[in-house]
């Protein structure tokens, strides 16, 4: 009887060890140039109501990477979620593709640490333990792997929205140019041979648009987020006459929340001077989502997003 009871005591204590560990959240920091396209803004809400995963930093690349910045702070105070620190990556442009700036400039300015050393410091602390989930155009990314590759290489994962294989923009039958690709093209030649573990969510499985009647349901929940989501999604429309957004981020911030909602194909990927990402013969570079299960990604977006 006393065996017994030993016995049931450790398979519980055991049982307990276990869930505890399959609780422990991955560790992130989201790449973005959010306050362009409205999808980075829906990518980081996700991130942050995924108890899978724990959001360490959020950094902003391309173009005027500082008023990017101070949209990424807005929105995180507007989640409740001011704990997460935002980092400002260096400037590549004028603001030309900023949809979102009175909303960006509704807010008291302030200064944001160098993305780039304080990323490297993260992954130095954290070796192996770091997802980069990178959803802008690559010039963060390839400072780090500039500044220090064999840092950069401690990353455990990449998770990337980028590139085209076999479907272009609309659902076209053919690849073509995608935008993060194409506007730091040696960055992404420098991440595709980086050896970091890749994983790339292309055109072929991102193009997910968000209708009219589920911005409404999302828009109804009424928290801080849902009301900066409808705001942010008003100017975006407004500026480029858009109705539904399309959920190129969002899919990205999913597979790292749970993957098998884009199941993936090791290949290999070479990104050509224009900027094409080209599937080729040879050992695998990546591993990359060709279709993503459309109905299981918003059964889990429009549950955490709000």
């Amino acid at each position: 009887m006393r065996r017994t009871f030993l016995l049931c005591a450790l398979l519980v204590a055991a049982s307990v060890h276990f869930a505890g560990a399959q609780a422990v959240a991955s560790k992130v920091i989201f790449d973005t140039d959010i306050g362009d396209d409205i999808d980075d803004a829906y990518a980081l809400g996700l991130l942050l109501r995924s108890p899978e995963v724990q959001v360490l930093a959020v950094t902003t690349g391309f173009e005027d990477t500082h008023l990017r910045a101070r949209l990424a702070a807005r929105f995180l105070s507007a989640a409740g979620r001011g704990d997460v620190p935002v980092y400002e990556g260096p400037k590549t442009a004028e603001a030309r593709h900023f949809s979102q700036k009175k909303w960006a400039e509704g807010t008291a300015d302030q200064s944001f640490p160098d993305a780039i050393e304080l990323v490297l410091e993260t992954i130095r602390k954290n070796p192996g333990q770091i997802t980069l989930v990178a959803v802008a155009p690559l010039t963060n990314v390839g400072a780090l792997i500039k500044k220090d590759p064999e840092t950069f290489r401690k990353l455990k994962r990449v998770v990337l929205m980028g590139g085209s294989v076999a479907v272009g923009y609309g659902g076209k039958k053919e690849p073509e140019v995608e935008w993060n690709i194409y506007n730091d093209v040696a960055a992404a030649k420098a991440l595709f041979g980086a050896g970091v573990p890749l994983y790339v969510m292309p055109l072929d499985s991102t193009e997910i648009p968000l209708v009219p009647e589920q911005q409404a349901q999302l828009f109804a929940k009424k928290t801080g987020m849902a009301k900066a989501l409808e705001e942010l999604t008003a100017e975006w429309s407004a500026a480029g006459k858009h109705t539904s957004p399309t959920l190129f981020d969002p899919v990205a911030a999913a597979y790292a929340v749970r993957p098998e909602i884009c199941p993936m194909t090791p290949m290999r990927i070479e990104v050509d001077d224009k900027g094409m990402t080209r599937r080729v013969s040879g050992t695998a570079n990546a591993n990359v989502c060709l279709e993503s299960k459309t109905g299981e990604f918003f059964d889990l977006f429009m549950a955490r997003v709000h």
